[in-house]
């Protein structure tokens, strides 16, 4: 059956052609980017599989440590020790570009400290409340770690996502539809062709 929306002639023939082209070349493009991002995600993966299990390790010798300089020293001096401890962390964002797809960048610095360098008296503080510090700060280093990690694996599952269903949209609706209107048009032509050759026929069997 003829394309009804696309005149049968050669010129939409070769604008089909182009077309279908185009999205062939998209198609394969896609594919690739897929397949990288997939590398990606399964490297992200188990990544975070083992971060993960480092932080639960590490909030549970930090919670230990805690519980054990309470015992030991009393929240009073547990409290104004982490208050004399407090600070700011900086933490920054960025971006980088994989595959034309924005996967932040999460990045900090000197989260683990020295004795020394926590702001209270050294030899003020009970070694156990010091301990409780040193493993509080390894838990929220390995926090970060997560959420840096689990933010670019639900980014970059999420494009592999659009790009499956851009894949399927490509594969199953509008290269199958390029390809039947071209098919239509060549059609269309061949019949537009044997009904000149008759024409011509019947025409030189009249001259005679």
């Amino acid at each position: 059956m003829t394309d009804r929306t696309v005149s049968p002639s050669r010129m939409n023939l070769l604008l089909l052609k182009d077309r279908e082209q185009a999205a062939r070349g998209a198609l394969e493009l896609l594919r690739s980017k897929r397949e990288a991002l997939a590398r990606e995600l399964f490297s992200i993966a188990e990544q975070a599989v083992a971060t993960r299990g480092a932080f639960e390790d590490t909030i549970r010798k930090a919670t230990w440590a805690l519980a054990v300089s309470l015992g030991y020293e009393g929240r009073a001096d547990v409290e104004s020790a982490a208050f004399a401890a407090r600070r700011e962390i900086p933490v920054s964002i960025s971006e980088r570009s994989f595959w034309g797809l924005r996967v932040p960048e999460i990045r900090w610095q000197g989260i683990v400290r020295s004795a020394d360098a926590r702001g209270y008296s050294f030899s003020g503080v009970a070694s156990s409340t010091q301990a409780a510090a040193r493993e509080f700060e390894k838990t929220l280093e390995a926090v970060l770690q997560v959420v840096a990690l689990e933010t670019r694996f639900k980014k970059i599952g999420t494009e592999i996502g659009k790009s499956t269903r851009r894949i399927n949209v490509l594969n199953e609706v509008i290269l199958p539809g390029l390809r039947a209107r071209m098919r239509a048009i060549l059609l269309a032509l061949e019949e537009r062709e044997r009904e000149n050759v008759f024409r011509m026929k019947r025409f030189k069997g009249r001259k005679r």
